[in-house]
């Protein structure tokens, strides 16, 4: 048996804690994004005095002030929103030490070793200046689903039971917003309609996530907790008893901190994820830097080595009085060696070439180009490289060019002789440039444009394979208004 613990308008009761009369007032709180002098900013969270007004939240500022003049706009409170986060998993820790913080306002908890529903009392929870529902089932999720819905909470919950709840719900335990959507342009309105599909064929049109939604509301899955466990600090920090300013005292000191943090992380059956350094300077500011491994480290030598290339590329200002070191834990990697074969490469050599990249480039210069959603030519951002844990986001998969193309960066702009066909330039000859002469042969034009909904960012382009009579093949761009370039040529 699982139970759900949550607390209903969570970022409106941490604004308003320590603030008893303005409970009964309607309130809001405003998207994180904008300012409260946008009234067509929406609307996060509100409470239930605004609710009794008929406001929703994702109403827009504006709408919603029209509907009651007297709402109240408050701003966030991060550090009464973690204390109320913090009570919340205390309660649940005085039923069972497995629980799962499943999202800001909601844990999970396993209750399965109860035998008798008179163990546990979910009714006698209670925190101050907060309102907590709760629901039961045999499945984490379900559990979670009836406790945030006001007509399921209190209850223990059955698949037939959430029959009744809106489709938005399943906002709650996926990200993918997109089957989600399309569900609702199909007609489709409460959980009911939903289960009452067949599984099969939501499969085929929607992906194997929208059956595993499906599978969820009929009982038919019970994943694993994602148990939330209170961290364990591995902080060390030394300070000097005079400031020092050769390197090399630093490297000794940072060397004694890493044999004591690779003890620890045996001890705990863990290996470092990434480290942070913070130099303490004299009359100047601290030095914060972080280093992340593509593979879990524990070693000594195997931690000390990407520092120690981080640290022979500063250029302080001061002498350093004191340094901290911290590690970001986790599980340590197994793998099943051969026994007859060459191993790979060492994972720490290839975190050592990125450490000595980044310092000769500069932060943020170092990573793996990923192409933006609009595609615009020659854009693209880079993503950390920083090993197979942490897996590249998903892209269109574009087809293979059996004949690469050198692409010139930045391209070259040159000037075309052309005549309008169709209200399309087409290009006749390059009149300056590296190449030079008549166009013979030609493939396109093949128009591209991205970024449409952004005036400011939106482009518009032209491209044609052509030959020119010295049989070169080139890449030639059209961008509107007048701008030709010649953006490569195929070797």
């Amino acid at each position: 048996m699982f139970a759900a613990l949550h607390i209903p308008d969570f970022p409106v009761v941490a604004a308003l804690r320590g603030d008893p009369e303005g409970r009964g007032h309607p309130c809001g709180i405003l998207a994180p994004a904008g300012k409260q002098a946008d009234t067509k900013l929406p609307l996060l969270a509100v409470n239930r005095a605004a609710r009794a007004t008929g406001i929703l939240p994702g109403w827009q500022l504006n709408r919603a002030l029209i509907r009651c003049p007297d709402l109240r706009l408050l701003h966030r409170n991060p550090a009464a929103e973690a204390e109320i986060r913090e009570q919340m998993v205390h309660l649940g820790e005085t039923l069972t030490p497995d629980l799962e913080l499943t999202s800001a306002d909601s844990i999970i908890l396993d209750l399965s070793f109860r035998r008798t529903s008179a163990d546990f009392a979910l009714e006698d929870l209670w925190m101050p200046d907060a309102e907590i529902w709760h629901a039961r089932a045999s499945s984490p999720d379900l559990a979670h689903l009836a406790a945030i819905q006001e007509a399921t909470r209190g209850r223990f919950i059955a698949p037939p039971d959430l029959a009744v709840l809106p489709l938005h719900v399943l906002g709650a335990i996926s990200r993918e917003s997109a089957p989600l959507t399309l569900l609702e342009m199909w007609g489709l309105r409460t959980l009911g309609d939903f289960m009452a599909l067949p599984r099969q064929a939501l499969c085929e049109r929607l992906g194997p996530d929208v059956g595993r939604w499906h599978d969820l509301l009929h009982g038919k899955s019970c994943r694993l907790l994602r148990l939330h466990r209170p961290p364990e600090s591995l902080a060390q920090s030394t300070e000097f008893e005079d400031p020092v300013i050769s390197l090399d005292s630093v490297v000794f000191a940072l060397k004694r901190l890493l044999h004591t943090l690779s003890g620890r992380l045996a001890a705990r059956h863990l290996a470092a994820r990434g480290l942070d350094l913070r130099l303490v300077l004299e009359a100047q500011p601290a030095v914060v830097r972080r280093i992340r491994f593509p593979e879990p480290q524990i070693a000594v030598e195997s931690m000390l080595s990407p520092l120690q290339a981080m640290l022979d590329s500063l250029q302080l200002a001061g002498a350093v009085s004191a340094l901290h070191l911290d590690a970001d834990s986790t599980f340590a990697t197994a793998a099943q060696r051969e026994w007859f074969g060459r191993h790979l490469p060492q994972p720490e050599r290839w975190v050592e070439t990125l450490s000595k990249l980044e310092a000769l480039l500069g932060p943020g210069r170092v990573g793996i180009p990923v192409p933006p959603e609009p595609f615009t030519p020659d854009a693209f951002t880079l993503h950390p490289a920083v090993g197979a844990s942490h897996p590249l986001p998903e892209r269109t998969a574009r087809p293979p060019c059996p004949i690469p193309l050198h692409r010139y960066r930045p391209p070259r702009e040159i000037t075309v002789a052309h005549e309008v066909r169709g209200r399309r330039p087409c290009p006749l000859a390059l009149l300056n440039g590296p190449y030079t002469g008549e166009i013979v042969a030609l493939r396109g034009p093949f128009p591209a444009s991205g970024a449409w909904w952004e005036p400011e960012e939106s482009w518009q382009r032209l491209e044609w394979d052509i030959q020119l009579a010295s049989h070169h093949l080139l890449r030639l761009v059209f961008q509107t208004p007048d701008q030709w370039q010649l953006e490569g040529i195929y070797p």
